[in-house]
């Protein structure tokens, strides 16, 4: 996938997860949660029962055996690395005894309300705000981690966002009953029972996997398919009410979960649950594209629109959660196949490889943890790894786009100032928050570096991919590794000089040795430079395209006077194969002269259209190049790193 093509959708998305408030909790005074004796949470939510974009909730929750109790709602949620305040939706809410009559409450916090006369305490009730179309939880709240309520069409059903829990109470059962709308099915990873008419029940074992579970309901829209011993479920909706999506989802991204299966013969999850909400941006984008249509009004356009702009994923468990925009030519598909493989191989890490900051997460007080580096760092990381590793993309694509990319990023982090796991520990301070984004792009290449380095400490008898199984297997789901000495295990299984290197690049602020550490598998890696390569067909020709160009799709806005190709006005030129037909899968050039076709679509045809290369020079930066002919242990090396 081009990058620039998504540029405005992942700025805007990077805007909302590290915009996070740092203000001080208000210090709780109420008696330990110990005498608690609540055997579990009864919830109903009747969805028939829609007023004003809110949700009325009710919870049956007798047997409180102490005067004062505190009803929470989490400061933030797994995964999403910042503060949230949930709480901020919460409204009315309305303590009751057995005979209707409110019990004193008051909100004490953004997140907490202080209930008294406890002992009495039958129910509560309130309701539930629409965060996707609130004015301030919406640049809050990532999109995927909230709430989205569309009377008798849609309803996005973050635990976080509905469900509160008593302090200390995280592990009782949950049970939730849902009043549907007529012909509105429920999808989630949680089992889901019919009960009576429209009526369906979700029991989770306890708070934590309800928080795990998010809930799409709305009408059918489903695909399904089997990753080794896992079913992959495909449900999606589109907002404009059209059906159809979840097979052309499951077309573009079956290949690439499948190639899941070399990374382990058998996965821990029988299910996984890929759910999809999938924004209509086409009249979006047909007004930014428009000639007749002003500097003014597109700005006002992208305005009323930046709800179109925030894209993305959440993981959980066995399941992730998307909330994507169409603008068109399915474009939300280019990004699908680059997120859905990171959001699954979260199933390792951390689902089943995790320290007790994730195992036992604290909604109240959440403190981070520092190894965000194993977390989304090495789980995009292998992402990338298992694409190359089944051929899906070449070594060019891999190390000299993929992997450049990441490396462009990361020398951008102040390595020298701030440690990765410092980073990762404080992500909540804005210090350490506005570099989040790097635990993708610097978390991967550490990711990639670590990997060879395991490779040449047992020459070549271990890879990174054969410790973290090991690990995962020992740990699992429902047990935690101890957060200070997990670099200390990964050692222990590996090689005592790994200590030194966790000690050095993660720990430490030493900057990364990428050219010693890619040299190791025959990749020769520059900082900088110059050098000679095919001309790009359209900067250095002076076409232009839209900027607002999506997915793997360029539109041609204007032709150069020097285009050699024969490109007009609205082509469509499909820009994820230009790397493969101007470089050799090693990312050398082809040679000047030689004829290749570039594919398009013209007036909804596809065509290709012949180009003879040019070539020109260049200065680069981050340029990652495989040997021609690299040393005998090189070779290895490389061939252990590709699995072969």
């Amino acid at each position: 996938m081009n990058q620039s093509q998504w540029f405005i959708p992942l700025i805007t998305v990077s805007i909302i997860i590290l915009s996070g408030c740092s203000s001080s909790m208000p210090e709780l005074n109420y008696t330990p949660t110990e005498q608690y004796s609540l055997d579990k949470y009864l919830y109903s939510v009747d969805l028939t029962r829609i007023e004003n974009d809110k949700a009325y909730v009710h919870l049956h929750c007798p047997g409180i055996n102490q005067d004062t109790v505190i009803f929470h709602f989490p400061k933030t949620i797994p995964g999403t690395y910042k503060e949230l305040d949930y709480g901020e939706m919460i409204q009315k809410i309305e303590p009751k005894d057995e005979d209707g009559k409110l019990l004193p409450v008051e909100k004490i916090g953004k997140n907490y309300f202080e209930i008294t006369n406890a002992k009495d305490l039958t129910t509560i009730q309130y309701w539930v705000d629409d965060t996707w179309d609130h004015p301030k939880a919406m640049t809050r709240i990532w999109p995927m981690g909230g709430t989205n309520i569309e009377d008798s069409t849609n309803f996005i059903i973050n635990a976080s966002g509905w469900f509160g829990f008593f302090d200390g109470l995280e592990s009782v059962p949950v049970q939730v009953l849902l009043i549907m709308p007529k012909e509105m099915k429920s999808f989630s990873a949680l089992p889901v029972y019919d009960t009576n008419g429209d009526t369906i029940e979700l029991n989770a074992r306890d708070y934590h996997q309800l928080i795990d579970c998010p809930i799409m309901i709305c009408e059918p829209d489903t695909a399904t398919f089997m990753v080794a011993n896992t079913k992959v479920f495909i449900e999606s909706y589109h907002a404009n009410g059209d059906k159809g999506f979840a097979d052309v989802i499951k077309k573009d991204i079956q290949p690439s979960m499948e190639a899941i299966a070399i990374f382990a013969d058998s996965l821990p999850v029988d299910e996984y649950h890929l759910i999809l909400y999938l924004k209509d941006g086409k009249a979006f984008m047909e007004t930014m594209q428009s000639k007749d249509a002003g500097l003014l009004k597109k700005a006002k356009t992208v305005w009323d629109n930046r709800s179109l702009l925030g894209a993305g994923a959440l993981e959980h468990g066995n399941s992730s959660f998307y909330v994507l925009s169409d603008f068109g030519d399915t474009t939300f598909t280019s990004m699908i196949k680059r997120v859905a493989l990171h959001e699954f191989m979260h199933i390792f890490t951390p689902l089943n490889l995790h320290s007790e900051l994730i195992g036992d997460f604290d909604y109240v007080h959440p403190k981070m943890s520092k190894h965000l580096w194993l977390y989304e760092g090495v789980t995009e990381y292998f992402a990338n790894l298992i694409m190359v590793q089944s051929a899906l993309i070449s070594d060019r694509e891999f190390f000299s786009e993929r992997i450049a990319a990441k490396i462009g990023s990361a020398t951008r982090y102040p390595e020298k100032k701030m440690s990765f796991t410092d980073m990762s520990e404080h992500v909540f301070n804005k210090k350490y928050g506005r570099h989040y984004y790097q635990v993708y792009q610097r978390g991967a290449v550490i990711g990639l570096l670590l990997d060879i380095e395991i490779i040449r400490l047992t020459n070549g008898e271990k890879t990174l991919k054969d410790v973290v199984l090991e690990l995962s297997s020992k740990y699992g789901p429902d047990k935690s590794f101890d957060e200070e000495t997990i670099f200390d295990e990964f050692t222990s299984l590996v090689h005592s000089d790994l200590r030194q290197w966790f000690s050095k690049y993660v720990e430490g602020t030493i900057p990364l040795d990428i050219e010693g550490g890619l040299a190791q598998i025959g990749v020769e890696y520059s900082e900088k430079g110059s050098h000679t390569v095919p001309k790009r067909i359209f900067r250095d020709y002076k076409t232009k395209t839209h900027a607002l160009s999506i997915g793997k799709y360029r539109k041609i806005k204007k032709v150069g006077k020097k285009d050699p190709i024969g490109f007009q006005e609205g082509d469509k030129v499909n820009t994820e194969v230009l790397g493969s037909i101007l470089y050799d899968g090693n990312g050398y050039p082809i040679p000047q002269g030689t004829t290749i076709e570039i594919s398009l679509k013209r007036d909804q045809k596809t065509i290709s259209l012949p180009y003879i290369i040019e070539h020109k020079k260049r200065k680069y930066k981050h340029r990652l190049l495989k040997l021609k002919e690299p040393s005998p242990t090189a070779s290895n090396y490389f061939a252990v790193w590709k699995g072969q």
